[in-house]
């Protein structure tokens, strides 16, 4: 396998608990990036996902961020 000159413009691929991949293109990368950064700075969103899903979803959020290049 050769070097990779840009990690960006790779697949991300994830998983669900079915265990079903999913592939994220560039721009569905951004976007879900974006909507991360809104998430994780807004008390009245994370209030919500927390009342939704539960607290085990915010950690869920942050290390997919994390994991996206976000902070």
């Amino acid at each position: 396998m050769g070097d990779i000159d840009n990690e960006q413009d790779l697949n991300l691929m994830l998983h669900d608990k079915t265990g079903a991949l999913l592939m994220l293109n560039k721009d569905e990368r951004k976007l879900i990036k974006e909507l991360l950064l809104m998430t994780m700075n807004s008390g009245s969103v994370k209030d919500f996902i927390v009342k939704r899903l539960g607290d085990d979803y915010l950690q869920v959020g942050k290390k997919l961020l994390e994991s996206m290049g976000g902070a």
